[in-house]
């Protein structure tokens, strides 16, 4: 897998993906969410690194909430709904992520494309 497909697979919203490739990219995206806040908690007394950590963290949940959007988009494609549904990860965030994990897709080609992990 190449640059180009990995900027496709975590920020572009057009094409399909399989269950699997959503699964590995959502915990991938949940693991780096989680490292500012353990930088944070590892800090301690010293407030400068609490501080950068925090400011890191607020950047690392815009990037990923980006990202996990995007790849809402693909997964709901996969499954042959219009992308647009992807807004309610922003509520729901794990709940939306669980059920992308499991909701089967479209056999074959769909209207998002002929095959899963590609862009259209």
């Amino acid at each position: 897998m190449g640059p180009g497909q990995l900027t496709w697979l975590f920020f572009g919203f057009s094409g399909r993906i399989s269950r699997q490739a959503y699964a590995l990219a959502g915990l991938l995206l949940y693991l780096l969410r989680v490292y500012p806040i353990y930088r944070i908690i590892n800090a301690g007394d010293d407030e400068a690194a609490a501080t950068f950590w925090g400011g890191a963290f607020l950047l690392v949940v815009g990037a990923t909430l980006i990202s996990h959007v995007a790849t809402s988009v693909k997964r709901l494609h996969d499954m042959n709904q219009p992308g647009w549904f992807a807004v309610f990860f922003i509520i729901g965030d794990i709940l939306m992520y669980l059920f992308l994990c499991l909701a089967p897709g479209t056999r074959g080609p769909n209207r998002f494309g002929a095959q899963t992990n590609a862009p259209k």
